[in-house]
């Protein structure tokens, strides 16, 4: 499993759109695209907000599965 697929996991699971994530990333929706196809992969900054916005932990992002870990209940 790869980060790319973490992020489409996460916009399915938040119910985002490219262009709401990358607002809360702080880049363009191209950058998310890009992430998700696997052709570039975010800086931790950017991993950080996302993390930060929707009360996650950052692990839950980078590691194989980590969305499947994340609580329902919120944090």
């Amino acid at each position: 499993m790869a980060l790319s697929d973490n992020f489409k996991k996460l916009r399915i699971k938040y119910h985002l759109t490219q262009q709401e994530l990358a607002e809360i990333a702080g880049v363009t929706n191209k950058a998310i695209s890009a992430w998700e196809s696997g052709l570039s992969e975010p800086r931790m900054g950017a991993i950080e907000k996302i993390a930060r916005h929707l009360h996650i932990k950052k692990s839950n992002i980078i590691e194989d599965d980590g969305i499947e870990h994340i609580s329902s209940d919120p944090v």
